[in-house]
């Protein structure tokens, strides 16, 4: 079976009923990368469930323009899974992002909890942005996954508890002893589900106080303390096998 060719555009790009525009960084992966040639086949997302079956109409390394053959809608699955995880240091966070864009990951929201040890400013928050969704977008077209996550800024602890949406279950990772499996968790939220993942040096006494507070379930991956990354994949994966309809 011959490997699928994918590609990433913006909605607002198509430039006519049947053409899509291509960006420089896209256009100069199909020539220069996988030195495609004009009729060759490409399968372009455009990150909000579209999937358009197209053959390149012409080809250059700033702008290039597929042809559309046939094209789809993929509804989102539901529930829809939205990571709130705790900033881990370094690049970290950017190493969470491909694999839960593979697994389907709705939203990401990055938390700041009293242990977090991430340093945040706001003036280098547009640059994270951009590259975030460049991973993403790299994901969806590795995996097929039409969805491209959104990104939330950076939000402390305190502030995420009272952001929570009405009708939004909110899982929370926890060591505790009141923690369950996540097989064991009922919830009657269909739309929208929220894995809360915390710091590896766990949630403070308060912190944990105040999520059972405000009604967040808490939930066990086992045993053992796994590193943020790993728990947050871990996580939606378990989440998904549970929840998903």
């Amino acid at each position: 079976m011959s490997r699928t060719i994918r590609t990433f555009f913006e909605p607002d790009s198509e430039t006519g009923d049947l053409l899509i525009g291509l960006d420089e960084t896209e256009s100069n992966h199909l020539l220069k990368v996988l030195r495609l040639n004009k009729g060759d086949l490409v399968e372009a997302l455009d990150g909000q469930g579209g999937i358009y079956f197209t053959e390149i109409y012409n080809l250059e390394r700033k702008k290039t323009q597929l042809k559309i053959l046939d094209q789809k809608f993929v509804p989102r699955e539901r529930p829809q899974f939205r990571m709130a995880v705790a900033m881990p240091k370094g690049n970290r966070w950017e190493d969470m992002i491909r694999p839960l864009t593979e697994l389907g990951v709705a939203q990401m929201t990055p938390i700041l909890s009293e242990r977090s040890e991430y340093q945040y400013t706001d003036k280098k928050m547009q640059t994270k942005f951009q590259k975030w969704k460049r991973i993403a977008i790299d994901a969806c077209k590795q995996s097929g996954n039409p969805w491209l996550p959104t990104f939330d800024p950076p939000e402390k602890f305190s502030s995420f508890l009272q952001n929570i949406e009405v009708g939004e279950t909110v899982l929370f990772g926890t060591l505790s002893e009141s923690s369950l499996a996540l097989k064991k968790i009922k919830c009657k939220n269909e739309n929208k589900l929220t894995v809360l993942i915390g710091p590896e040096g766990g949630w403070s006494d308060d912190e944990e106080k105040k999520s059972i507070q405000c009604g967040l379930f808490p939930f066990s991956l086992g045993t053992h303390a796994l590193r943020v990354e790993n728990a947050a994949v871990v996580g939606l994966a378990v989440a998904r096998e549970r929840f998903i309809l």
